[in-house]
């Protein structure tokens, strides 16, 4: 992953905005592979909400970072929120 713009509110929230990174050229599967480890997703996808116009603007995912290579990962404590745009009228990037 190659983090565009990095935020740090305190010393147990950090932010990051990139770019998605395919595992196919040709899919729509994310890698979300590291070289310690990898991210999975848990629970299903939440729908984020305009609260002015009650309109889905984007979705929100939760991920567990696991050490070591799947299937035989170690789970570990470090929880993430990955957040996307729905934009219909945009590709996807």
């Amino acid at each position: 992953m190659k983090y565009e713009e990095v935020a740090k509110l305190n010393a147990n929230e950090w932010y990051f905005f990139s770019f998605r990174d395919r595992k196919y050229a040709t899919g729509f599967r994310t890698n979300r592979a590291t070289t310690s480890g990898y991210w999975k997703a848990t629970g299903k996808d939440r729908m984020v909400m305009d609260s002015r116009t009650q309109e889905v603007v984007g979705m929100r995912k939760t991920l567990v970072f696991y050490m070591n290579r799947a299937p035989n990962g170690i789970k570990t404590g470090w929880i993430m929120h990955e957040f996307r745009l729905e934009t219909p009228h945009m590709p996807p990037k």
